[in-house]
């Protein structure tokens, strides 16, 4: 992987913060004035909180390369080679199709269909798009979609301008210990909630 580019939208951290923030706290207060089961019972779901927050918000993201393109969602990464990529797309998210698959991007989401009225011709200047081609929301520079969806689409094109022979294989891998750290903090904050001693 050469010339490496991550796009994670920093609202993302800042949500994130936030439920740390607000757990963080809950755990404190709970330590300092409850029981000892109650205070495990809270610090648990503390835990699974936070986790979640984390796999919601900090995990996702898009990574771009001169090779090709790294999908990072909660709990599944995808790594595609540019040569197995037909279109790049900010409908709803930012997708990429491999032959007939979508695969949805976490990190880029899409604005409201209310956003194009927001849309300046600022915006979208550099775009190389003629008078008459109708943006979709989705793709205006100034959201999560439409910025990532930018960065993919000209490494794409770059991609294929200079006919790059380099090929990746494609990789899967699953996100198991996020998912047993998650499961299993609200599997002990479920126990204790339930048995009591």
């Amino acid at each position: 992987m050469s010339n490496i580019e991550v796009f994670r939208p920093w609202s993302s951290y800042l949500l994130a913060g936030t439920v740390f923030f607000l757990t963080a706290g809950l755990c404190f207060e709970l330590v300092i004035t409850a029981s000892s089961h109650d205070a495990l019972a809270g610090i648990a779901w503390g835990i699974f909180a936070s986790w979640g927050a984390y796999l919601l918000f900090i995990r996702p993201k898009v990574t771009v390369f001169d090779e090709g393109i790294t999908i990072t969602n909660p709990f599944v990464e995808i790594t595609v080679g540019w040569h197995r990529v037909e279109e790049i797309d900010a409908r709803y998210c930012m997708s990429i199709e491999v032959g007939e698959k979508l695969i949805y991007a976490w990190a880029a989401p899409a604005p409201s269909r209310y956003h194009a009225r927001n849309i300046h011709s600022s915006d979208i200047r550099g775009l190389k798009l003629n008078d008459n081609t109708l943006i979709r929301p989705g793709e205006s520079p100034g959201t999560h979609s439409g910025a990532a969806t930018y960065l993919a689409r000209t490494r794409l094109d770059n991609f294929r301008k200079t006919n790059n022979a380099a090929r990746i294989e494609s990789v899967l891998q699953y996100n198991v210990i996020g998912g047993a750290i998650l499961g299993g903090s609200f599997g002990v904050g479920a126990l204790l909630v339930l048995i009591h001693f």
